[in-house]
């Protein structure tokens, strides 16, 4: 039988030393030439359909793993990309993360995630590793970045996409949500239904952009309508540990003069205010009406059920994941997406009380 002739009945999976299955063991059991099966798994157009499926078939049988680093010397391609985002430990970035790796699974690729702690110098610093293996494009999720940044992914020529962005701070080709008009929606919404004393509580701004476009949109919109907006009712806490959104929660009802509803930045910070009107016997919605922002899954576990505003977190990364596909094989995509927020009604909002 000469080398290249497909055996027809392929031996059981073995290896020359009982260790990793090599091309070499393929092309054996295959019984065609190494650059045979190299060739079925780099360029499988250029072999004959006998000796592509009987190489399939020892691939198969075998179990065999490609060596993805030798692979990417030969197309110069790692079919890897990177995401950075800036924590792993807030919920909210489950849904993107989940649909940024369903696209790119289904286009071979592999996700590496690297969290930089809202750190623009960790950030940075995480790209230039990220470059350093080689990765075929980076996604970058909304955080503050130094100036510099654009101009190391341009130096080395690696496609990018930014997600979750301030809409006056683009970055490159951008995914954004309408975080300033999430929040305009909600104090529309309470404002609709009678709501005249209404007060903030909103996660970290100084590290954040989205968020401090959320508190933007909702103190100008309650401006807008002629509201008063006393200091004491806008709390902005420091980070999201659930001491630290309890005792903004305190600060809030605190306040000499009671708001007879309350928009959020961000769901989870609705566990720590509804928790602590239920220690000081106030009823949600009959004495204080809560407005969330994102329908995260935190928004679950909220009781009477959060009225919020649906922030498309899958769909932004499935979007910003797309784009990437697309600047990576050569395609020029929109420079700047903005995706639709929407009212979800649920038992947390009611009518004020009567004064």
């Amino acid at each position: 039988m000469s080398e290249d002739r497909p055996s027809k009945t392929l031996p059981p999976p073995a290896t020359a030393g009982g260790g990793k299955v090599t091309v070499k063991d393929i092309a054996r059991a295959a019984g065609v030439s190494i650059a045979t099966v190299s060739r079925v798994l780099n360029n499988p157009t250029l072999v004959a359909a006998g000796k592509q499926e009987a190489v399939l078939q020892a691939l198969r049988s075998h179990d065999y793993i490609p060596n993805q680093q030798a692979r990417s010397l030969i197309s110069r391609r790692s079919k890897a990309i990177g995401l950075i985002v800036p924590t792993i430990s807030n919920p909210v970035f489950a849904p993107t993360i989940a649909a940024i790796e369903r696209e790119l699974d289904g286009a071979g690729y592999a996700l590496l995630i690297h969290c930089c702690e809202r750190d623009p110098r960790r950030e940075f610093a995480q790209v230039r590793a990220l470059i350093e293996r080689g990765v075929d494009g980076l996604l970058i999720t909304g955080s503050e970045h130094l100036p510099e940044l654009p101009a190391l992914m341009a130096r080395y020529n690696v496609p990018y996409v930014s997600q979750d962005i301030s809409l006056d701070q683009p970055m490159g080709p951008s995914i954004a949500l309408d975080n300033a008009g999430a929040l305009e929606t909600a104090i529309d919404h309470l404002h609709t239904i009678g709501h005249r004393r209404i007060a903030v509580f909103s996660g970290p701004v100084h590290n954040t952009p989205p968020v401090r476009d959320r508190l933007r949109g909702a103190a100008a919109r309650i401006r807008h309508h002629g509201l008063n907006f006393p200091d004491e009712w806008c709390v902005v806490t420091e980070d999201y540990e659930s001491h630290t959104t309890r005792a903004g929660a305190r600060r809030l009802l605190d306040s000499p003069h009671l708001p007879t509803a309350v928009a959020l930045t961000g769901d989870i910070l609705a566990l720590a205010l509804v928790a602590e009107c239920r220690a000081r016997g106030l009823d949600v919605p009959r004495d204080i009406s809560v407005i969330g922002c994102g329908d995260t899954e935190m928004g679950q576990y909220v009781d009477p059920p959060l009225t919020t505003v649906r922030m498309p977190f899958a769909a932004m990364g499935e979007t910003a994941a797309r784009h990437l596909l697309a600047l990576i094989a050569g395609q020029e995509p929109s420079m700047n997406v903005v995706l639709p927020h929407e009212l979800i009604v649920r038992q947390s909002v009611g009518a004020p009380p009567i004064a």
